[in-house]
């Protein structure tokens, strides 16, 4: 009985919005995903959204203490700033169940390398190693610390303290 409960642990997987978009409704069957996913695909796929309910998926939640650990993780790797509340729910949800996340997203595949948490693309390869962010003036060329929080805009990480030019996100070496 434990062996296999173990298994069924193993085999669990958090689904993002692509692998619902994409995948054949039978590879879906058992899933897990979050509530926010069916507002995604209502607005990009009605027609795949319209068979939500026949896909076998399984609605989660994370707990505080897993998004609070992921949240951690999306500072200090700097992909915060480029992530959705979506994504990081589906990034907790993995970690806290030990599942293997089914992602093409580079940020959220970062996190999870960042977290220990297995991944697999959906329809890409996915990235070969972890990167860390932080932002860098356009015009002086001054570095700041990533940003601490998600942004909805994802383009607009505002202005340097010393120049006034637009802060830009870049890769660290």
């Amino acid at each position: 009985m434990l062996v296999h409960l173990a298994l069924s642990m193993a085999e669990q997987r958090v689904l993002d919005t692509a692998a619902l978009i994409a995948w054949p409704i039978s590879e879906l069957s058992g899933g897990l995903i979050v509530s926010h996913q069916e507002d995604e695909l209502l607005r990009i796929s009605p027609d795949r959204a319209a068979l939500l309910e026949s896909m076998g998926l399984v609605f989660c939640q994370p707990n505080q203490d897993s998004i609070d650990l992921t949240l951690d993780a999306a500072k200090q790797s700097g992909d915060i700033s480029g992530i959705s509340e979506t994504d990081l729910a589906l990034v907790s949800l993995a970690l806290e169940r030990s599942a293997q996340l089914i992602t093409d997203d580079y940020r959220m595949q970062n996190i999870a390398s960042f977290l220990g948490i297995e991944w697999q693309g959906v329809s890409e390869v996915g990235i070969r190693e972890v990167w860390s962010w932080n932002l860098v003036c356009s015009g002086c060329k001054s570095e700041y610390d990533a940003p601490e929080s998600t942004n909805a805009k994802q383009k607009n990480f505002g202005v340097c303290h010393d120049c006034g030019a637009a802060l830009r996100l870049k890769r660290k070496k």
